[in-house]
């Protein structure tokens, strides 16, 4: 079963998805991450005025993701787009809540169970282990994946 695991970086969330399902440590997927070349890294985020430098930050992206997961055994598919939750069919990586100024979305980690899914949200503010208010999290995206 998986394992909620808290992002310990403000852009740690994939991070701590890959941990959740590769079942290690966040502390060990932020290794992964570094050997990988994932992070740390400042990053402009937002346009013109709006523009702003996130320092140490470990934003990730599908094919970073993928990469990670790989290494600990498991099988990620393609990232695809995402326009509902009832059209998953399996587990797997969700971006949520894009952020379009910014270009960037919030990573959570998708359990599909036989009498419905559920969402292990690695941010610090979310109170409850699984979540399933899927009305409050806009999908953007998915990386389905499965063990190799």
């Amino acid at each position: 079963m998986i394992r909620r695991k808290i992002q310990e970086d403000a852009t740690g969330c994939g991070l701590a998805c890959v941990a959740m399902l590769g079942g290690i440590g966040y502390a060990q997927a932020r290794v992964l991450a570094r050997q990988l070349g994932v992070g740390p890294h400042d990053r402009v985020v937002g346009r013109g005025d709006q523009a702003r430098t996130v320092r140490n930050a470990y934003f990730s992206d599908a094919r970073q993701l993928r990469r990670m997961l790989k290494l600990l055994g498991l099988h990620a598919g393609p990232e695809r787009r995402l326009a509902r939750w009832d059209a998953l069919d399996r587990s797997g990586i969700a971006g949520i809540n894009p952020n379009r100024r910014e270009g960037s979305w919030h990573w959570v980690v998708y359990l599909h169970l036989h009498e419905g899914g559920c969402v292990f949200d690695p941010n610090p503010r979310v109170r409850s282990e699984r979540r399933t208010d899927f009305g409050r999290m806009k999908p953007h995206c998915f990386i389905p994946v499965a063990r190799a």
